[in-house]
């Protein structure tokens, strides 16, 4: 089903059951898989690539040039996953590096104004409320939930599981499993209302609210904390996820 006033390339690829509303653009090497819902005045540009059964809110843009001064006129992507819901009047940016990508995973909730810079990543199931802007090379992992009004540094990530309370400033990794509130952002304890809402019980949660007294509250040094956290705590996969995503960061973690 396709509106009479949208404009389809012939060089773009849709899919069964794919609708198009009014004024809707598509542009040459736009891929639309089975089942989407593009809305009224969304413009897909080149390089898109949706998955299955995603919709895509009135006067979404996605796909156009990255807002980065090193950006030449190069070949780059949005791959989107499948079952996503994207309000309106969201904007998603193409990587910059040729070749690149900006990813989207598939079961994620972007709600409307929100920003996706080039080369950021939100992988599955999150959660992002309206006007919150991610920043390029960010990454959102599974599960993060991220209210409204928040500002994502670029580079920095935040953690699987995770709540951001709304109007923060993220300038630095925020840590999987952990709410973080107030601005200058800080944490408040494990996300522990979430946790339970999917599935973590009492041995998953008293594991993870081990590790994080030590870290956060022992007053050590981050090489300390996690020795001890590695040594004192059982070692549960969340446990283990937990130790790894603050010895990889980069920018270091909300502490």
């Amino acid at each position: 089903m396709i509106h009479e006033t949208a404009i389809v390339s012939k060089n773009a690829v849709l899919g069964k059951d794919v609708k198009v509303g009014a004024f809707a653009i598509i542009d040459d090497g736009v891929v639309v898989g089975d089942g989407c819902e593009i809305a009224p005045r969304v413009h897909l540009r080149g390089g898109v690539t949706l998955g299955k059964r995603n919709y895509i809110g009135e006067g979404t843009l996605m796909g156009d040039r990255p807002q980065d001064t090193k950006f030449e006129e190069k070949e780059s992507f949005v791959i989107v996953g499948d079952d996503n819901v994207i309000r309106e009047y969201a904007t998603i940016h193409r990587a910059t590096g040729e070749g690149g990508a900006t990813r989207i995973g598939n079961g994620n909730f972007i709600m409307g104004y929100v920003h996706i810079a080039h080369e950021a990543e939100i992988k599955n199931n999150v959660v992002i409320v309206n006007a919150s802007q991610i920043a390029g090379h960010a990454v959102v992992e599974d599960y993060a939930f991220v209210s409204s009004t928040v500002l994502v540094h670029q580079g920095t990530r935040i953690g699987a599981h995770s709540m951001i309370g709304g109007g923060c400033r993220i300038t630095k990794d925020a840590m999987p499993f952990v709410m973080v509130v107030s601005e200058p952002a800080k944490n408040f304890g494990l996300n522990k209302v979430g946790l339970k809402r999917r599935g973590f019980d009492e041995s998953r949660l008293k594991a993870l609210q081990s590790a994080y007294s030590i870290l956060f509250r022992k007053k050590l040094m981050m090489k300390e904390a996690l020795e001890m956290i590695k040594n004192e705590v059982e070692q549960t996969e969340d446990v283990k996820r937990f130790v790894e995503f603050a010895e990889i960061s980069k920018r270091g973690i909300i502490r």
